[in-house]
């Protein structure tokens, strides 16, 4: 038997304060005996037969500290229960005295909670965004990059390395006399003026025929990216392998057909600036709800966030440089990690971030915002057909890794950003001078 009471200490923290009886005292502290009698050797006793009493007086202090362990954890979780506490982490425990045999024994939890947001001012924020506009430069740069991806290669026996040829080479080199990562490469593809290889390095390589060895020497720009090897002076041992001829189709009402599903030229410039169009919308779309999530940590600002949020949300920063570096063929311990300047670094962004998120879900739960079976049903379908997976595949797989209800989440969460930007006034900028459009064409 116990007793339990809860105070609220402020929006984020409660205090549980536990009684518990004598008896169930005993039962912990029997616990904590016989597991330290097994490891306790005592003179003139076998290891395992020490008696209680000679184990509390050469270990009195950790018979005591363990005893308060094994109380709370035989009784807080029951505790919880029946006092309708929701932590959201591990509590912070202080004792009030010594847990003694057959005595009752009383401590206290202090932990954090979920505070009761209340969502005010969503109804009308003020947001801005750019006027879509797609260019010609635009269409005819995505019209030139799958211009690109139909080149055919034609095979060049005697050919050499130069304009309009593709090579493919073997390279062994260092800079400064010394080996580096990225140093060494076997059929590495050279596409000829693209920009993709070092000038040095390129024009030293113009000329080769397949089967040609060659011993290239130049300095590194001090600029280069690569620090460990700008302003080194570059050798290099070059093979070249295999020299073909790039033959690039003319844009022209065969090439629209050679694309599988239109008949003239018009209409792939057609298609492509409705697809750009479209890309635009979904890019300054996703622009509003930062906005409108900004907006909205600002007007609570004042709203209380849980350390554990927050950490959770640190952690979800952590991943996602994680899979960025990976995305680099780099780790975290090849950076010289330090997760206490990672945290303050980044502690702010994951406090708003988290409010942000608290608030928007407060919003949800006012207005009744929910995702349906069917809705998500329609989304791994929609993330089974992008993965050309089946259907029953793509659900076991988020049911075993627990985030089925994690995607409801979010997909609530989104929901109830398009509900926010529905409501709000929205400012339409002249759209910004851009140099480059969005790379989104595919090959039909």
């Amino acid at each position: 038997m116990m007793k339990t009471s809860l105070e609220t200490l402020d929006s984020i923290k409660q205090r549980l304060t536990v009684e518990v009886d004598g008896q169930d005292v005993a039962v912990s502290r029997r616990k904590v005996l016989d597991q330290m009698r097994k490891e306790v050797q005592a003179p003139g006793f076998r290891k395992g037969k020490a008696p209680d009493d000679i184990i509390v007086q050469r270990h009195g202090d950790e018979v005591i500290s363990e005893t308060i362990k094994q109380v709370v954890r035989d009784t807080y979780p029951a505790a919880v229960r029946e006092a309708g506490a929701k932590p959201l982490g591990d509590p912070r425990i202080e004792p009030e005295g010594k847990p003694e045999p057959d005595q009752p024994f009383t401590y206290k939890a202090t932990f954090e909670v979920y505070p009761e947001v209340k969502a005010t001012g969503y109804e009308k924020l003020s947001l801005e965004r750019e006027k879509v506009v797609v260019t010609d430069d635009e269409v005819e740069g995505e019209l030139g990059r799958l211009q690109q991806r139909m080149t055919q290669l034609e095979p060049l026996p005697e050919g050499k390395i130069g304009p309009g040829t593709v090579a493919v080479i073997d390279f062994k080199g260092t800079a400064g006399g010394k080996p580096f990562p990225g140093s060494e490469a076997e059929n590495y593809v050279v596409d000829f003026g693209s920009g993709r290889l070092l000038e040095e390095f390129e024009v030293q390589i113009e000329g080769m025929k397949a089967g040609e060895k060659r011993d290239i020497e130049f300095l590194y720009p001090q600029d280069y990216f690569k620090s460990e090897v700008a302003g080194k002076e570059g050798r290099f041992q070059i093979t070249a392998k295999d020299v073909r001829r790039k033959v690039v189709p003319k844009i022209d009402d065969e090439f629209a057909r050679e694309l599988g599903k239109y008949s003239s030229i018009a209409e792939v410039r057609a298609d492509l600036k409705k697809r750009i169009g479209e890309f635009k919308e979904m890019v300054e779309r996703n622009r509003l709800k930062e906005q409108a999530i900004r907006s909205l940590i600002e007007k609570h600002k004042e709203l209380q966030v849980p350390f554990a949020v927050i950490d959770a949300e640190l952690g979800n920063m952590l991943e996602q440089l994680k899979q960025q570096m990976a995305a680099r063929g780099q780790t975290l311990d090849e950076s010289k990690f330090d997760a206490r300047e990672f945290v303050q670094a980044n502690v702010k962004e994951a406090t708003d971030r988290a409010r942000g998120y608290m608030v928007v879900e407060a919003v949800a739960r006012q207005e009744g915002i929910e995702v349906s079976d069917e809705e998500l049903e329609a989304r791994v379908g929609a993330m089974a057909a992008q993965s050309k997976r089946p259907v029953p595949d793509v659900r076991k797989e988020l049911q075993e890794k627990g985030l089925h209800e994690r995607l409801r989440g979010q997909m609530r969460f989104d929901k109830t950003l398009d509900f926010i930007l529905d409501k709000a006034k929205i400012k339409v900028k002249k759209a910004k001078k851009k140099e480059k459009g969005p790379k989104i064409a595919k090959k039909s």
